[in-house]
């Protein structure tokens, strides 16, 4: 059985030089591994990690983020906020909610900004973590280029799919035990979508044909017909 990563693995933390993490409770652990500012004692940093329990708080500290030039080019913005249903405080972002009060463009840029939507992930049994890379938009060219079709390109993309299943369990449970190119096809499937909002369309459909026992998009399908 292959070892659980932790959160700083996960995320692959340690590479990055200058970090600060904010608002962290007292008796969360994950992050001791590391060396890091309480405060913003630079100018901007290679890492921001934010703890936030409301939504108001995730868009002002977004807004702060982007307002001050807090990340550095290619650096990330993770904001770890509480779960639904989880057992520790009352507060929690809803993931339905998220998406529409930081409004990320086609890209997954937000606020008109160069801080670009890239990750969700689970950081451990109370809080989500949402990445956000600085990230220079790259210049278009004429011709519209497609997202890649190549199953092997979304297996980075599984870990997603297992946390947005992670409150479903017998869903995820199932998805689990598909053979690994099974769970990159449904990675495929979700994420060949450019639009957040068809991304998010794409996870709802694929979960109610899961849960009807179906391996993958084309058997659904083909029993439809």
């Amino acid at each position: 059985m292959a070892e659980v990563k932790t959160v700083v693995e996960k995320l692959k933390l340690q590479k990055y030089e200058r970090k600060v993490v904010l608002n962290m409770p007292d008796h969360v652990t994950e992050l001791d591994e590391l060396e890091f500012d309480k405060n913003f004692e630079a100018e901007n940093y290679d890492l921001v990690f934010a703890f936030v329990f409301s939504l108001n708080e995730f868009t002002a500290l977004l807004k702060e983020i982007v307002e001050q030039n807090r990340v550095k080019d290619n650096g990330y913005l993770f904001v770890a906020y509480p779960k639904k249903n989880n057992k520790e405080y009352t507060e929690y972002i809803e993931r339905d909610t998220l998406f529409p009060a930081i409004s990320p463009d086609d890209d997954g840029y937000v606020l008109n900004s160069t801080m670009k939507f890239a990750r969700m992930v689970s950081f451990n049994d109370t809080f989500t973590v949402v990445g956000i890379k600085n990230e220079v938009k790259k210049v278009k060219k004429s011709t519209t280029s497609k997202a890649s079709q190549r199953v092997s390109d979304y297996v980075n993309r599984i870990p997603d799919i297992q946390q947005y299943l992670s409150n479903q369990k017998e869903i995820l449970d199932f998805y689990n035990a598909l053979t690994p190119g099974y769970q990159r096809d449904w990675a495929r499937f979700v994420y060949s979508a450019k639009r957040i909002e068809t991304q998010e369309k794409r996870l709802s459909e694929m979960a109610e044909i899961l849960s009807e026992g179906f391996k993958t998009m084309n058997l659904y399908r083909a029993n439809k017909k």
